[in-house]
């Protein structure tokens, strides 16, 4: 098949001879393009992703989040990723890429997810590298909150070399966070606390050290099969300030609570070693593409707390009168803080092997199907010393699945169907998991898509499945970490409370059905305009969940899960997961993205040059003439010698993106509902009205996005913000309700390409290639304010402990060699 070039061409003889005849140009989609009928919510050309002025997919990535995480609200909300519409075996493939080296972004809806052996509940972006790509490029960033303390220091080098057929990407990478205490959020303390500065042996941010490694190789070979190769190691440290040993000491028959400094701050140490490798093969058989991918990870995360040591001998002593229980030492009277440790090694291994092609053709089109099969390990061990007493935790979990997806066109190719109605097609997908720990589950899911004229789709989908909680949610190591800020709604104070976090062998299988309809809307008289509209409904039975916020509507619920000594003072609180009876939400999104280009732009293409190419259901890219079968004797191809068109919204053949891009975005969610039943017989939790389960309050009713930036001549900035609404939780008969203010957050980035202005980069040679960016998050260090029903701020709610960061600002420097 060949591809029509743009260019103009001169009237000729031979055009004169055909002027009355159909012309027919048969095109083929823009190498690496997914193959699916199914639209793209975004588009992202060279330029476009120079626009961003990202230093890595990763960062790219965070830039686009809002358009790129899955709104259906389950799973981590992480994409799935393509490099050139294939399968990888993980998003380490792609994340330290730098944006240079990638010709085109496509990002896709959860529908698509299907067609490559992944779940409904992921979007999918798809990375069309560059065919020729060499660079190396080092980065130096340096921030800090405005309000002081803490500094972030990050150095990363990267190396990328991209052929025809070959691609082989290293990146090396430190960061360093230092601490924030709380006396440097002037949080304010309970008089014993105050007594002995605690701020000063508490971390709001503990500082940390970590250490990426990741390298990835791929190779294409003759026979069309390719090879993928990735391999990391992720190194972490961090060293946090769990406060002052303390005690409660009997003085005449009254309890005396304090603190003691002789043996300093208590601390926690959690060391984490990371090691990944993965392995992609894709090829064709036949018509029919195949794909194999492996991914292997072992994690291990060494936790030491430590608590206070023991009193018995000091309070024999105070007994008996003969120590002062007010002294600043007690010598070894008070016993030494004992450290508790906690070992986890976790361990995965996913294979999955997926088949798909065309199962037979209708009159409307090719029927179309991927079918997958896959098998899972996952091993966790844990050790757990706490005292004298140690515990261990060994469980496993093999999954074997197998799924099958069918796609149906019912008008697309049959013309007089396709005037009359526009594109059809139906979906539909069957799964089966058997997991060693947990039996069999079934997940299913079918959908519609519709595209009544060019620009304009909808789309309609249901799912459901059944999923196991994690082993992790079942078998982490118990751990219990004395002395955390804890809000007490019953008697409307702040207290210090044993927390207790770990797993939970009790947890059922999860029930889940979502229904999820969608518009999309790229009216052809609006050039780089896109509206977007969805709605969702999740209902879920048996979900496992972390354990909610102490509310008394949550206590009643879990009486077992809180600890309260005789004046009923809150002295504990057992964290670990629970079991919803039924979680249900229903929500609205809907916003606009438009995006223009002004200025000279270099390259040949024509068209509308603020889209990317989009391919159609018949191959030929978006606004091509259609390759539609000509009448018998009635029209001519395109001739055999037409050079490729270069990629509209791209540089053209080479040199950087010149010109300029404007993009805005804004989105608008309303949740219509958000409910939790516990189980029968206790008042089920209204997220909307007055219930909670985090500590940020319930879930707000509105919430408001929006980004856009401006480019040209290598200077740019982008301006991202985030709304919601105020919210509120109620405190019950007998407790405090709280108020949450609503919360606006925008976030600038600004950088400048020294290679565009001028001469500064001959003037000084070492400046050639490089950027310098400026960043500020938070610009109006908008933190979010709690009150009680007195108007009053908890103690627990102190700014400090909402947001330590609050007002962001860092600078960028990043050299290209």
């Amino acid at each position: 098949m060949l591809l029509a070039t743009p260019a103009a061409a001169q009237v000729t003889d031979a055009d004169t001879e055909y002027a009355d005849d159909e012309i027919v140009v048969i095109a083929e989609r823009p190498r690496g393009a997914v193959v699916t009928e199914i639209a793209p919510v975004v588009e992202l050309s060279e330029a476009d992703i120079a626009s961003y002025g990202a230093s890595s997919v990763q960062d790219l990535l965070e830039a686009l989040s809002s358009q790129t995480s899955s709104s259906r609200g389950r799973g981590s909300g992480r994409p799935v990723v393509l490099i050139n519409g294939q399968r990888t075996s993980g998003f380490r493939e792609i994340r330290d890429l730098p944006p240079e080296a990638i010709r085109t972004v496509q990002v896709f809806p959860e529908e698509l997810a299907l067609q490559y052996g992944y779940r409904p509940d992921q979007r999918v972006i798809n990375f069309i590298l560059k065919d020729n790509y060499t660079g190396v490029s080092a980065s130096a960033e340096y921030g800090v909150p405005t309000r002081g303390a803490q500094g972030r220091s990050e150095v990363e080098t990267t190396i990328t070399r991209i052929g025809r057929n070959s691609r082989v990407n290293i990146n090396l990478e430190w960061q360093n966070n230092t601490a924030i205490t709380e006396s440097e959020r002037n949080i304010i303390q309970d008089a014993a606390g105050d007594l002995v500065n605690l701020g000063e042996f508490r971390t709001l941010v503990a500082p940390s050290d970590n250490v990426e490694l990741n390298a990835n190789y791929s190779r294409n070979f003759d026979n069309g099969m390719s090879l993928s190769l990735n391999g990391g190691y992720i190194y972490d440290k961090s060293r946090g300030l769990q406060g002052l040993p303390s005690g409660t000491l009997g003085v005449a028959g009254d309890p005396l609570f304090r603190y003691f400094t002789e043996y300093g701050p208590l601390r926690r140490l959690q060391e984490s070693n990371t090691a990944q490798a993965g392995l992609t093969l894709n090829g064709t058989l036949s018509d029919w593409r195949w794909s194999l991918t492996s991914d292997y990870t072992r994690a291990q995360v060494n936790t030491d707390t430590d608590r206070s040591g023991d009193t018995s001998a000091l309070q024999a002593a105070i007994d008996t009168g003969s120590v002062d229980p007010l002294a600043t030492s007690f010598g070894p009277l008070l016993g030494a803080p004992v450290t508790d440790s906690a070992r986890v090694v976790d361990q995965t291994i996913n294979n999955l092997a997926t088949l798909s092609g065309t199962l037979f053709v209708l009159p409307s089109g090719a029927v179309t199907t991927t079918v997958r099969a896959g098998y899972n390990r996952e091993d966790l061990d844990s050790r757990e010393t706490r005292g004298a007493i140690v515990t261990t935790t060994d469980l496993s979990r093999d999954e074997l699945s197998t799924g099958i997806n069918i796609d149906i066109p019912l008008a697309d190719e049959n013309i007089d169907v396709v005037e009359a109605i526009g594109k059809l097609s139906i979906n539909g997908n069957l799964g089966y998991s058997d997991l060693s720990d947990f039996g069999g589950l079934v997940e299913f899911g079918f959908g519609l898509n519709w595209e009544p004229f060019d620009g304009l789709v909808f789309s309609a989908s249901a799912i459901g499945e059944e999923a196991a909680p994690s082993i992790a949610q079942l078998g982490n190591p118990v751990i219990i970490t004395p002395d955390v800020t804890v809000f007490d709604f019953t008697n409307g104070e702040t207290v210090l409370a044993a927390i207790t976090t770990g797993g939970n062998f009790a947890l059922p299988a999860e029930k889940q059905r979502d229904i999820k309809l969608a518009v999309n809307y790229r009216p052809e008289w609006l050039d780089g305009f896109t509206f977007l509209g969805e709605y969702f409904r999740n209902n879920s039975d048996n979900v496992a969940s972390s354990f909610p916020l102490l509310t008394p509507e949550i206590e009643a619920a879990f009486p077992d899960r809180v600890t309260r000594d005789a004046s009923g003072q809150l002295i504990a609180i057992d964290r670990r997961p629970v079991n919803y009876a039924n979680v249900s939400s229903e929500r609205i999104r809907y916003g606009i993205d438009f995006s223009k280009r002004f200025g000279e732009q270099r390259g040949g293409g024509r068209g509308r040059p603020d889209r990317a190419a989009r391919p159609t259901g018949d191959g030929a890219p978006d606004g091509q003439p259609r390759g539609d079968k000509p009448a018998e004797g009635g029209a001519r191809e395109a001739s055999a010698d037409a050079k490729p068109a270069a990629p509209r919204g791209g540089p053209g053949a080479g040199g950087r993106p010149s010109g300029g891009r404007w993009q805005l975005s804004a989105f608008h969610t309303i949740r219509l509902e958000d409910k939790i039943k516990i189980r029968d017989g206790v008042d089920e939790l209204d997220l909307l009205n007055g219930s909670a389960v985090g500590s940020t309050g319930g879930s707000p009713r509105h919430e408001f996005e929006i980004n856009g930036g401006w480019f040209n001549n290598g200077i740019g900035f982008r301006l991202d913000g985030k709304h919601q609404v105020a919210t509120r939780v109620n405190g019950g008969l007998t407790g405090s309700d709280l108020r949450f203010s609503d919360l606006t957050t925008f976030n600038l980035r600004m950088f400048i390409n020294l290679d565009d202005r001028g001469s500064l980069t001959e003037k000084v040679p070492f400046l050639k290639g490089s950027r310098i960016a400026f960043k500020v998050d938070n610009i109006f260090d908008d933190i979010q304010t709690i009150r009680d029903g007195n108007g009053l701020i908890p103690l627990s709610y102190q700014s400090g402990f909402v947001d330590p960061v609050g007002r962001y600002v860092e600078i960028d420097f990043r050299k290209r060699f």
